[in-house]
């Protein structure tokens, strides 16, 4: 359960979409939508909120993972941890003394993240601390990273000639025919965002090939009158891809099971 205090900071808080209208997510709405993120990326398990995947040059923290690197391993997919860190303190976080938007990871590889894990260090226990008691803050942090990208990814579009079919997406996977918001489709946007960036990086490429929101949100069938199964496919298919043109050297092949298993919750 998150801290109450800071789920406050979560209540109606306004998502401005592209026409201006205004997306309320309730307290409850934004509380189920966070569990389900840190369902997706680390089973809910307190111990995996300072994590480190087996062969990846960064760390992973919080409850959307975020990536943090360390400050020679600085590689091209967007780092999100000391943005998320800096929006903490914003809204009256206090973490620990050594932490700051500007600390680069304190363990320069997996083997000595592995051994600070094993021996239970006092930076280890107290970012972890930190990071569980602010969970309430990490979700309402991702719901403004939404905020912030969508507006991006429209005019990124624009430029592309494809801004009509990227909104119309959006807008039907988020409501539902009679007008209502659709909480699955909300859910459905700001795991896929947190899980594979917005997609308009273009260091964020393979074979000049990108994975993200928008390469998901331009391929979704407009003739799919389920906004959530014309998302389901279209997130196979930009994954699948990217599983066979990604290097061979990192291996992404290992995550399919994870990553296609995630994907199905944005069916149900």
């Amino acid at each position: 359960m998150f801290n109450r205090r800071y789920i406050a900071f979560i209540v109606l808080f306004s998502i401005s979409l592209l026409q201006g209208s205004k997306l309320n997510i309730s307290k409850s709405e934004a509380e189920k939508i966070a569990n389900r993120i840190w369902q997706n990326e680390g089973s809910s398990e307190r111990r995996q909120l300072v994590w480190w995947n087996r062969g990846e040059e960064f760390a992973s923290c919080g409850i959307g993972h975020f990536i943090w690197y360390t400050s020679h391993q600085q590689l091209w997919f967007k780092e999100s941890f000391p943005s998320m860190i800096a929006f903490l303190i914003a809204h009256g976080a206090k973490p620990p003394r050594w932490l700051s938007p500007k600390t680069h990871c304190i363990w320069n590889s997996y083997e000595q993240w592995h051994r600070a894990k094993v021996k239970h260090t006092r930076r280890m226990r107290e970012l972890t601390n930190f990071l569980d008691k602010t969970k309430g803050l990490q979700a309402l942090f991702m719901l403004q990273r939404l905020n912030h990208s969508i507006p991006k990814i429209l005019a990124y579009a624009n430029e592309h000639g494809e801004g009509k079919i990227v909104k119309q997406n959006y807008q039907r996977l988020l409501y539902k025919r009679n007008g209502h918001i659709d909480s699955l489709g909300a859910y459905t946007l700001i795991d896929y965002l947190n899980f594979k960036g917005d997609g308009i990086n273009k260091k964020e490429r393979y074979q000049g090939k990108g994975w993200g929101l928008y390469q998901v949100l331009t391929r979704m069938n407009l003739n799919d009158s389920n906004p959530h199964h014309a998302f389901w496919v279209a997130s196979h298919r930009v994954l699948s891809r990217l599983i066979k043109i990604a290097p061979p050297k990192r291996k992404i092949w290992r995550f399919k099971r994870g990553w296609f298993k995630r994907l199905d919750t944005y069916m149900k």
